[in-house]
Parts: structure tokens; sequence; C-alpha cells
């Protein structure tokens, strides 16, 4: 006996008789009445007691039917281990970032992302604050890193600490701030500030009193980081967005510590854990975080 054969006493227990069982299966009465008196004879039991109203299950076949739904939960969620299990060659994740993250972790992630895994899809957003919070609490995001800190875990969520920088001024190698032998805070607000909006957790006094006021606020460090080469604005942000920059003297830091603090985390539901595919995303992350460090 397999769950096939308890599918058709079910149809039969459903339609009260052999005639309209065989009508809903399409198969001919005497074939169905074949079937079922090999069930019969091969449990060694009665499954209907005849009646001039029809069939009338009897508690063994009441028995098996409510059994078989439990089997059938079981085989699904077996199917379902299965296909998350396979995640690695074939699936979907779906991931959101924020700019600066979208540059400092996103590049070398994807890179061995693509080398491990399969016939796989990823779709990335890059978003400010509130669109990728609104898009994750409406699970169109597996995945979001960069607007959330540590401690902002819930009860369903994971939040698992990323990258943290020391939040820099930058300007210009040949910038006349450079010639001044004790540069002030107040000297640096006399140039124009251009920063990105705030992604991640700034930890400092006041939130960064410098950084609350800039002249130009825009998600794309490219072009804040070109228009600090070309001119005399400052640019912040966190120490590593400048590496490049700094390493080929276009950039240079301005000596002067402004006390803030860039955090990161990124966060997912408990639940995407189980797939194979947002672990080994996850694992990949901390492992490259691991080596910026």
């Amino acid at each position: 006996m397999d769950l096939s054969d308890i599918r058709l006493v079910e149809t039969i227990i459903n339609a009260g008789s052999i005639s309209k069982a065989s009508e809903t299966l399409n198969m001919s009465q005497p074939t169905l009445s074949r079937k079922l008196a090999r069930i019969e004879h091969e449990i060694r039991a009665s499954l209907f007691h005849r009646s001039p109203k029809g069939l009338i299950p009897t508690t063994i076949a009441n028995y098996m039917v409510a059994e078989a739904e439990n089997l059938q939960s079981q085989i699904r969620g077996i199917k379902r281990h299965v296909e998350l299990m396979t995640q690695l060659e074939t699936g979907r994740i779906k991931l959101g970032v924020g700019p600066i993250i979208e540059q400092l972790l996103l590049p070398d992630v994807l890179s061995r992302f693509v080398d491990d895994t399969g016939d796989i899809q990823i779709m990335i957003v890059t978003e400010d604050n509130e669109t990728l919070m609104r898009l994750f609490e409406s699970s169109e995001l597996d995945i979001v890193i960069g607007p959330l800190s540590e401690e902002q875990s819930s009860s369903n969520v994971i939040s698992i600490p990323m990258i943290s920088n020391k939040i820099v001024a930058v300007a210009r190698t040949g910038h006349p701030l450079f010639n001044l032998e004790n540069l002030t805070h107040a000297e640096l607000r006399n140039y124009q500030l251009v920063i990105p909006k705030s992604q991640g957790t700034i930890h400092g006094p006041k939130q960064g009193s410098l950084l609350r006021r800039p002249k130009i606020r825009f998600d794309n460090y490219s072009l804040l980081k070109k228009l600090a080469c070309d001119t005399d604005v400052v640019c912040a942000g966190p120490m590593a967005i400048f590496k490049e920059e700094i390493n080929e003297k276009r950039l240079k830091i301005i000596e002067l510590d402004l006390k803030t603090i860039w955090t990161s985390a990124l966060l997912v539901r408990e639940e995407s854990l189980a797939s194979p595919l947002v672990s080994h995303f996850i694992e990949l992350c901390k492992a490259v975080v691991a080596e910026q460090k």
C-alpha cells in the first residue's frame, strides 16, 4: 500500500460511493472496485460499510486518511528542504545595500559568490535607509547590509556586525588646509562639506557636529570623491572609502579627529538562514570583513 492507495480511499470517502468516486478518478467502476478489494485484502480489514445510502468509512479508513495527511506534510517538508539544499546551484537571493557598503564590501563578496555558486540569480538594490528597511520589512529583500546596528535584532531578525570604520575628512592634496600649522574645527567649517546620506550607525559627539550641515548630501561617493579631488570642498566618510585616492595621492586625510565612528550590520530573518544560499552569502560577507580589518 502506498500514498496513491490512500488517496483512492480518501476519494471514495468524499464521494460516498464507488460510482461517484470512479467519475472523480476517471476510472471505471469495476477497476476501482478491484483496487479497493486489493487494498482491503492487503491490510486484512474492511474499509467501508455498505449501506443503501452508500459507503460509510470504517474507523480504519478514517485513520488511514488522517495519518496520510501527516505523511504528505512530511513529504512536502522533505521536498522543500531538498530544494534549499541544492540552492548553491540554483535559486535566487534578494539583497539590499547602502552606498557605502556597495563600495566597501560588495565587490569582493560578489566576486567570490559568483565563483562558488551555480545557476543562481542575485538581485541587488542600493537605496537609502528608509527604503531598504521598508523593502526588508515587506519581505521583498532577503538580506540588508548597512542601515541598522547590531543592537536592533528582534525575535525573528538576526543582526550581524559588519564594517566599523573611523570617519575622516579628506581634501585634495594641494588644499590650503594642509598649509595650516594648527588646524581647528572652526577653520575646517570655512570650507564646504560634501557627504552621502547617513548609511549605518554613526557613533560620536552629537552624531558628529561637523557632519550635520553639509553643502551637498548625495549617495554617489564616486562623484563626491571626484568633486573633492577637483575643488576645495571637503569630503567626509569612512576611511576605507578613500583608500584608492589616498594611495594615489589625489586625496589626503585632514589630521583632525572627528571622534566619529561609522558602523554597519547585516540583517537577515532567522528562517532565511535555512537556505544554504543565504548562509553561504553571509559567511562570505564575514570573511571579507575579517580580511579588511
